[in-house]
């Protein structure tokens, strides 16, 4: 790992659109890292909205001794793949992180981050903490559903994963890699406009370099899943973008929705059998009540954290819409010729 004496200058490479919200306070962020030599290249998404102009005042302050430059580009790609390599492209550090202009970044998050990065090649990514506009018993359902193994599948996007370890992709919104290793990849996949960071992950593995996890490099993420329609919706539109890049790319097919297609092919296999044999009927209903029982558990030990019955009904809605509309989202996306997919989210 780097050693903290031996700092490289890292490019903080930040990818947006129309984020007028969050822009300011994600600058502002970067700008007051205790990081001792780093630069920003913000890459704009042609935003309609003030993004740019509240990025573009930004340029007046420059507090921060440590920011040695602070770079504005436009375009209009519509994938952040590209967007991260336009900004990598430019960037003059021997390191580039990546984060996203709806994340905050902790003050030591660029310091923990590089600091175990490792001195050879690899990759470092750190947690992507939801963070939301108001405060109620839904949003701590999103939280603590989508923070533990069942509601996360065990992703570094969502998983609450409390050490410093090895794992198999980190998100780009909280990504560092040597920007050696990064043009030796290829960059990011431009293909895809989502899971570009899977697929980098996955290309670094299958040539020898490992991923590392950072648990202290602290980002948060507003990513505005703030109620019970965000939720279902983002997360049909996330499966669905799974689905058609796993159908271009086998690789991109986690454990999580490999276990999810068996267990669906079983459901649908044994339904139709259930026409022809009474056995079949009662190992799919045997297998249905298993996979309920799995969810409600789970909703129970969460429940019985946070002392809520209310909190119990409403972990169980959420598990079971989490993993209904995301396996809907992620065989649509798999059989489906649609080109287009709308995301609230930058990954």
């Amino acid at each position: 790992m780097i050693q903290q004496h031996e700092m490289p200058l890292t490019s903080v490479v930040i990818i947006g659109k129309n984020e007028q919200d969050t822009i300011e306070s994600c600058i502002i962020s970067i700008f007051n890292q205790t990081y001792p030599d780093f630069e920003i290249i913000y890459v704009d998404d042609n935003s309609s909205d003030d993004t740019m102009v509240k990025a573009q005042r930004l340029k007046n302050i420059m507090p921060n001794k440590n920011c040695k430059r602070y770079e504005i580009i436009s375009v209009s790609s519509g994938y952040p793949s590209k967007n991260r390599n336009i900004g990598s492209k430019i960037a003059k550090g021997t390191v580039i992180a990546f984060i996203d202009a709806d994340c905050i970044a902790e003050q030591n998050w660029l310091l923990n981050l590089i600091s175990k990065l490792p001195n050879g090649s690899g990759v470092v990514g750190g947690p992507l903490a939801l963070r939301h506009n108001n405060d109620s018993n839904t949003t701590k359902a999103i939280d603590s559903v989508l923070t533990s193994f069942l509601g996360s599948g065990g992703s570094a996007q969502f998983y609450e994963i409390k050490e410093d370890r090895q794992v198999a992709a980190v998100p780009a919104g909280n990504m560092a890699i040597h920007k050696h290793l990064l043009e030796k990849l290829g960059g990011f996949n431009e293909k895809l406009r989502y899971n570009e960071d899977s697929f980098l992950c996955y290309t670094a593995r299958k040539q020898g370099f490992k991923i590392y996890y950072s648990a202290k490099a602290k980002v948060s993420h507003f990513v505005a899943i703030d109620s019970y329609s965000n939720f279902v919706s983002y997360f049909r539109r996330y499966g669905f973008a799974r689905g058609k890049n796993v159908r271009r790319d086998f690789n991109l097919l986690a454990k999580f929705n490999l276990v999810s297609l068996v267990l669906i092919l079983s459901g649908i296999s044994l339904l139709i059998l259930s026409f022809l044999s009474s056995t079949a009927t009662i190992i799919l209903v045997c297998l249905i009540i298993l996979i309920l029982s799995v969810e409600i558990a789970y909703s129970l030990k969460l429940a019985m954290t946070h002392r809520s019955v209310k909190l119990f009904f409403m972990f169980s809605l959420f598990f079971i819409s989490l993993h209904i509309m995301y396996n809907l989202g992620f065989i649509q996306g798999l059989i489906s010729n649609k080109n287009k997919v709308t995301m609230t989210s930058a990954n």
